[in-house]
């Protein structure tokens, strides 16, 4: 197995019709975590600029043909993002990383922003490593920043129903596990549309199977 860090360039294309997003934020860090159908589902923390009103952005997020669903949640000077779209006008570039990811394992771990590129890191089979580049390069002018070994291991999350794996990714990635807690059972739920009694029980049942199969 083989781990990337790839770094996509911001674009006029990329960030067509959202540089009044961009230049609204000071910093942000992001993380593609899972996709559900034809959706993806972010996570991103952001840090807006001084004299930026926060609920006016979110409002016009929500006002976006391709967003299903945005939540915001403070986070002392900044908030956490909560964001469920549709691929919108990058569909087709999209579904190019989709086919290549019915060829094996290959799996977008996380994104972060730098210095005006998404850093990408991507986990592969390393017979894929060649069209993994080319497939970035074509669609996105990206350019690779390295290539690593990583160890291959079968993940306790493929034991979970995809419910499970969901809510637990989330309330994982959002900080529901760090002490101290960086979101609340509450805000775990009104981001998955569930009850928290409902976000609760999928949370034990899935530690319960991940923690099988570590210890057994």
């Amino acid at each position: 197995m083989k781990r990337l860090k790839i770094a996509v360039p911001y674009t006029r294309e990329l960030s067509a019709g959202f540089e009044w997003l961009i230049e609204a934020i000071e910093w942000a860090y992001g993380d593609t975590y899972f996709t559900l159908g034809t959706d993806v589902v972010k996570l991103v923390e952001i840090k807006f600029r001084d004299g930026v009103n926060p609920e006016e952005i979110l409002e016009r997020l929500k006002s976006l043909p391709q967003t299903k669903d945005v939540k915001a949640f403070p986070r002392n000077e900044h908030y956490l993002i909560y964001l469920r779209a549709s691929f919108g006008p990058q569909k087709e570039k999209a579904e190019m990383l989709f086919e290549l990811q019915k060829k094996g394992l290959v799996v977008f771990e996380s994104g972060t922003f730098v210095g005006g590129e998404s850093v990408l890191s991507v986990l592969c089979e390393e017979s894929l490593v060649g069209e993994v580049v080319r497939t970035f390069r074509e669609t996105y002018g990206a350019r690779v920043i390295s290539v690593e070994e990583a160890e291959p291991e079968s993940s306790p999350l493929s034991k979970l129903t995809k419910r499970q794996a969901e809510v637990l990714l989330l309330a994982y990635k959002s900080g529901y596990f760090d002490t101290p807690r960086r979101v609340t059972l509450r805000e775990l739920s009104q981001m998955l549309g569930l009850s928290p009694s409902t976000v609760k029980e999928h949370l034990r049942k899935a530690q319960r199977k991940v923690l099988e199969e570590v210890i057994e």
